[in-house]
């Protein structure tokens, strides 16, 4: 995992990145805690998380049904389609490729693939697992919307490059082509990479390529990156579009070819005193620092490691009086022990405490103190 960094430098950036396919052998140690043919099983077992979107199956270039792998399945959210283990391990016996979705969403490790990628790019990313079985492939010569970051786990697969490349493809019909036509366009073959366990292959958007399983229970991880581009400042600007009286307005009814020139002179005009106004800066800015999905990862565990957090009542205040500490509310006042006094002035400003932190906070009072003292504020509400 540590190699990611040196994989980004400037070298791959220079010479490579958007522009050029790379391999790199044994790029990740350990790849097999990531992935391998046990952890694949475990996931299939899950039948809950699958549906229609995220569980694909393909047989010789020829997508598969929905109802051709899945049955009516009980579960705690009623009766939904699932895969059906028996029907998709036939298909599976057959030839077929199993395609998982957004796998990083049910794997941790991949996951952290995932947010270290976006870091060093600043991209969106996904992680789409491919298994295949030898000589039967899913998809002939095509090109992708998106980079992407190839790391091999299991068995081996041969990746064909292609000499041509689409400029900049997006998802729009006139980048879809139907099989005859992507395999004319593609060319021809210019290298064949073999990925074998903890091997990557970078290739970049719109470079034409296909890949086929040489040995059984071929496993590799499509990571795909997206990232911000010209035509995403139209979204991040619509709401100053919306806000111009010039662009709300009716155009009027038949204008002639005269008219029409002046409006889109006028258009032209507006256009460009919004797009070059600091809102539009702003906008734009705003949109490109928060392109990245978000990435939230659970820590329970060091919840429990520092035990249980208290909200401090803020209607209580730490008051001095006559030279003594007190706590005081709209019901009065309570004099504070002086034990107490320097841990409570402490606590009456917090958000929350927890007993940990005040241990660590105040190493010089006693751990039965700090304990004693927490026990009495929850006894008179003051944290809760």
């Amino acid at each position: 995992m540590n190699n990611i960094k040196f994989f980004f430098g400037d070298n791959f950036f220079k010479e490579h990145f958007g522009k050029n396919y790379l391999y790199k052998a044994n790029f990740i140690d350990n790849f097999e805690t990531m992935m391998n043919l046990d952890i694949l099983d475990s996931m299939l077992s899950q039948t809950n998380i699958w549906n229609n979107q995220n569980f694909i199956m393909m047989l010789d270039q020829k997508p598969l049904t929905y109802s051709d792998y899945t049955s009516l399945s009980l579960d705690i959210n009623g009766q939904n389609y699932r895969p059906d283990v028996t029907k998709v391990q036939k298909l599976v016996s057959r030839g077929a490729s199993i395609i998982l979705n957004d796998i990083q969403k049910h794997n941790t490790h991949i996951l952290q693939f995932v947010s270290e990628l976006q870091k060093l790019t600043n991209g969106r990313c996904q992680g789409n697992l491919y298994f295949s079985m030898a000589s039967h492939q899913a998809f002939g010569p095509h090109f992708d919307l998106h980079d992407v970051f190839a790391i091999h786990f299991e068995g081996e697969k041969v990746w064909n490059i292609y000499e041509n490349i689409e400029k900049n493809p997006i998802n729009h019909p006139a980048f879809k082509f139907s099989g005859e036509e992507r395999i004319k366009r593609a060319g021809k073959i210019i290298d064949q990479v073999t990925l074998k366990p903890g091997d990557l292959l970078y290739i970049p958007r719109g470079q034409y390529h296909d890949a086929l399983a040489s040995k059984n229970g071929a496993i590799h991880i499509a990571f795909g990156l997206t990232y911000f581009k010209g035509i995403d400042c139209m979204n991040s600007l619509w709401q100053n579009f919306i806000l111009n009286e010039f662009m709300r307005n009716d155009i009027g009814i038949n204008p002639n070819s005269e008219e029409i020139k002046t409006l889109l002179k006028k258009l032209s005009n507006e256009l460009n005193d919004i797009i070059n106004s600091s809102k539009a800066l702003e906008s734009v800015k705003e949109n490109i620092k928060n392109w990245q999905y978000p990435i939230q990862e659970y820590s329970i565990k060091t919840i429990v490691s520092e035990g249980p957090s208290y909200l401090i009542d803020k209607s209580i205040k730490f008051e001095t009086k006559e030279g003594k500490p007190y706590l005081t509310s709209a019901k009065g006042s309570v004099q504070i022990p002086g034990k107490y006094k320097s841990l409570i002035e402490f606590i009456i400003v917090q958000e929350s405490i927890n007993e940990k932190s005040l241990k660590a906070q105040f190493q010089d009072i006693s751990d039965e103190i700090i304990i004693e003292c927490l026990e009495n504020l929850k006894k008179m509400n003051v944290i809760k």
